[in-house]
């Protein structure tokens, strides 16, 4: 698996990648409906961790209180 998605990020537009991750980051500070950016991604062959790697900067990541 990890052969294959090196082998992705190889052959895939990295320029339109890198391009529509700024575009998915735009629309997620804005508050946008984030699907349709997220479908060009994929299409664009983005991986799941780039997608969510913009999440986590715009969003933060989710640390659940401690309840004791």
């Amino acid at each position: 698996q990890i052969k294959r998605t090196k082998a992705v990020r190889r052959e895939r537009d990295n320029r339109k990648v890198t391009q529509l991750l700024k575009e998915l980051e735009q629309a997620a500070k804005a508050e946008k409906n984030v699907m349709p950016y997220l479908l060009e991604c994929c299409k664009a062959y983005a991986t799941v961790g780039e997608m969510t790697k913009v999440f986590k900067e715009v969003f933060g990541e989710f640390k659940e209180p401690s309840i004791f």
